[in-house]
């Protein structure tokens, strides 16, 4: 057994994330003999260590992010990026997920997680990236989580995304979601880039288009919010 035998049989399995003891059982050595051989691989540059028992064979932020946990996948500006609806160059990758965690960094790139419950695990799937794979949010979950947690987005970023996506999907996702606000954000969104929508508000109660923004702006009476940030179509 040698480093480099351990390393091809890490990469037959396409994940890149493992444990002490996940690589001492693909590896078929005891903890103690796995720790040793990890040891190695790490100062030979082969191994890296991701966090506490976490080591990759990748250096792809964007894979290792998404294996950390298992009930997790990229979304937000990281997964607008991925499907290049957006230009912009990122700096942090944004994992959904259902553990709340402490962001950390990986290869320069801050990884964030973002907290959700389990009824709002939906609407991703593994996409293969180089010879493993992650889990990527569709466009139109993307959206729909870009809207459900606009601290981390600026609207302007959704734009291109909407305009591309299913309006069925999205309108579906919506109202699975459940949420009042989110609903009306999204109907709106869909009103000024003339998309047909169904969607239709249940409450009285008055929000606001982005609600990270102190100010109200002027209020829609279709949908009873305020815009209070400037929407570029």
């Amino acid at each position: 057994m040698n480093i480099y035998k351990i390393k091809k049989d890490l990469e037959k399995q396409q994940k890149v994330v493992f444990t002490i003891n996940e690589i001492a059982r693909i590896s078929k050595l005891n903890k103690k003999s796995a720790s040793v051989y990890v040891n190695r691989m790490l100062k030979n540059n082969i191994l890296y260590r991701v966090e506490k028992n976490k080591l990759t064979i990748s250096e792809d932020p964007f894979i290792i992010a998404s294996q950390l946990n298992n009930q997790s996948y990229l979304s937000l500006t990281t997964a607008l990026y991925l499907h290049n609806k957006i230009e912009q160059i990122i700096n942090k990758i944004y994992i959904i997920t259902t553990i709340a965690r402490k962001p950390l960094k990986i290869n320069g790139m801050e990884i964030v997680f973002v907290k959700t419950s389990r009824e709002n695990m939906y609407g991703y799937k593994r996409v293969k990236k180089e010879n493993s794979f992650i889990m990527l949010g569709d466009l139109e979950k993307t959206i729909i989580d870009c809207i459900d947690h606009m601290k981390y987005i600026p609207i302007n970023y959704m734009i291109q995304a909407i305009k591309e996506s299913d309006p069925i999907i999205l309108q579906n996702y919506a109202e699975k979601s459940g949420k009042e606000g989110l609903i009306r954000r999204l109907g709106y969104l869909m009103d000024i880039l003339n998309i047909k929508n169904r969607l239709k508000i249940k409450t009285k109660n008055i929000y606001k288009l982005n609600p990270k923004i102190k100010t109200k702006g002027k209020f829609n009476n279709k949908w009873h919010l305020y815009i209070n940030e400037e929407v570029k179509c």
